[in-house]
């Protein structure tokens, strides 16, 4: 029997946009701690790799077709998403990283769909988990506390490493709050232009305040730290969020989403490849914990809203560090 050659070629991008996604996306926590390492001020390092990813994506929008105008309603929520997710979320995790592996905190951004499941079912209008949803948020919740248990009780780590998770955990907070605030506030605009002008918002707001606490001075360009930013702004925002959006069109939702606990893996095991990062007994039982909560809680299914509510823009900003 002969395979249909245009079926065989939409195969054959599945496989390829589930990889981009599953493999640049799990890298992206490694490329900010290789950054870091090559003494990259934080600030600026996440500034400059958001607005140049910004300029890349709006050039490629409008290459392909689709204008560049938003409307101030529409960019006001856009603007706000972007603080949230970028300037809150995203930049949490290159403070954080100045101190923990890039794995464990990839481990502790895989909580995102933990937290906001706890968010949605305690506002009104929004879906609440079933009862194997509230399992898989015991069980997530459980990992974390098992890759703090070791810095709480004094077995190792510091105290400066638990305030990284601390840092790392309000990252994901802020990162909640702006992914329900997009959620209740979906735009019309072209999915592709309105991440644009979320990362194009948010690089301006982080290159001024690099400015503002004095980073320009450090600010100074190695082959390591060149490397960091073009795969991060190319690579990690441009390319993996492209073939996100493709596949939310070409592909089931529910299998879309398993990025959320592949992720993390790929985050620790590139870490450790890569940067000889330590995978020890507690490192590897929480990850099995958090991945099997997190794959539960996204596979259950849910109860309705106590209130009715718009339906949620299945193409709300992801999970990027």
């Amino acid at each position: 029997m002969k395979l249909n050659p245009l079926r065989w070629s939409h195969k054959v991008k599945l496989i390829v946009a589930f990889a981009v996604l599953y493999v640049v996306w799990g890298s992206t926590y490694l490329g900010i701690r290789i950054g870091l390492q090559a003494d990259l001020p934080p600030t600026l390092f996440a500034g400059v790799r958001l607005f140049s990813a910004a300029i890349i994506l709006l050039a490629f929008a409008r290459w392909r077709g689709s204008s560049l105008r938003i409307p101030w309603d529409e960019y006001r929520v856009v603007g706000t998403v972007g603080l949230f997710l970028l300037v809150g979320g995203m930049y949490f995790t290159f403070l954080s990283e100045r101190t923990i592996p890039s794995g464990l905190a990839a481990l502790i951004v895989a909580l995102l769909p933990l937290w906001t499941a706890v968010a949605e079912s305690l506002l009104p209008g929004m879906e609440r988990p079933s009862a194997r949803g509230v399992l898989g948020l015991v069980l997530g919740f459980s990992g974390l506390g098992i890759l703090m248990a070791p810095r709480l009780v004094g077995l190792h780590g510091t105290r400066a490493e638990l305030i990284a998770i601390g840092i790392q955990v309000l990252g994901t907070w802020l990162w909640t709050f702006g992914s329900i605030y997009s959620k209740r506030n979906p735009v019309k605009t072209d999915a592709l232009v309105a991440t644009g002008y979320e990362m194009g918002t948010a690089g301006v707001v982080l290159l001024g305040i690099g400015t503002v606490l004095g980073e320009w001075p450090k600010f100074v360009l190695t082959p390591d730290g060149i490397g960091a930013i073009v795969y991060l702004s190319v690579m990690g925002s441009c390319v993996a969020f492209t073939a996100f959006v493709w596949l939310l069109r070409n592909a089931p939702a529910s299998k879309v989403m398993t990025y959320a606990y592949v992720n993390p893996v790929i985050a620790v095991f590139l870490g450790w490849l890569v940067l000889r990062e330590p995978v020890d007994a507690w490192v590897a039982a929480g990850m099995t914990v958090i991945v099997a909560g997190v794959a539960l809680t996204t596979s259950a299914p849910t109860r309705p809203p106590k209130i009715p509510h718009a339906e949620p823009d299945p193409e709300s900003i992801p999970i990027e560090a």
